[in-house]
């Protein structure tokens, strides 16, 4: 799970723009309901960014555009992409069988390829453990590859984490680097995203936004022990 930011580049508000306004009547209307977050949208007048709300309750502290939040499972997206980046780079392709980059694959699995999981069509499970859960690469692998299949894969649909985390793994073993480094080198800092990033990016701590559900609160990802509580 990334933590990204709107950057500091982006353009001032122009409040005279129209649209701008009524984004920004929209973002008012939103902070009156309870909710707290940021926004950034590019338009051709340029670019609104605004912070409603707080990022953190028990310190009164205010959600700002340059406020630092987790991405959750918008992180899919960084794998996905990273994928096909080595496709570009011609270190696989996305109809290669997973046993040709992870082996010892039990039958049942050995039918299931990268484009299975990035379409979520594996058969594999939604999730194998805790999200914050302290697991090497390889052991996290294993335990995937005992847990049942939901279907045969290629022939439904099932949302999974798993098969995207085992996504990452290939990226880390076909480029050598860390998952965070691959991302940073070949699509982070090429997009301009300095913002963007697990631990590379020097965090202010305290602008990163606290997690908050049903009202109680989670913490930040960035605490010692990496965990939501």
């Amino acid at each position: 799970m990334a933590l990204t930011g709107c950057g500091a580049q982006s353009q001032k508000n122009e409040k005279t723009n129209p649209a701008f306004n009524k984004i920004d009547q929209f973002m008012t209307s939103l902070e009156s309901q309870g909710f707290s977050g940021s926004v950034l949208v590019s338009t051709k007048d340029g670019i609104y960014k605004k912070g409603v709300g707080l990022s953190d309750r028990e310190s009164k502290v205010k959600f700002t555009s340059q406020t630092i939040s987790e991405t959750g499972s918008v992180t899919k997206q960084f794998t996905g992409a990273a994928i096909l980046k080595l496709e570009m780079q011609g270190k696989l392709s996305v109809t290669d069988k997973l046993s040709k980059y992870i082996g010892g694959l039990p039958a049942d699995k050995s039918s299931i390829t990268l484009h299975h999981l990035l379409t979520h069509s594996s058969g594999l499970p939604p999730a194998i453990g805790d999200d914050y859960e302290a697991i090497e690469r390889e052991a996290y692998i294993e335990r995937a590859l005992k847990a049942p299949l939901m279907f045969t894969p290629g022939t439904a649909y099932e949302y999974s984490n798993t098969g995207y985390s085992i996504l990452a793994a290939i990226v880390e073993k076909l480029s050598g680097k860390s998952y965070e480094a691959y991302l940073n080198e070949n699509l982070f800092q090429p997009a301009g995203m300095n913002m963007t990033g697990y631990l590379m990016p020097k965090w202010d701590k305290k602008n990163i936004a606290t997690g908050y559900r049903n009202d109680k609160r989670w913490g930040r990802p960035t605490a010692d022990d990496q965990r939501w509580a």
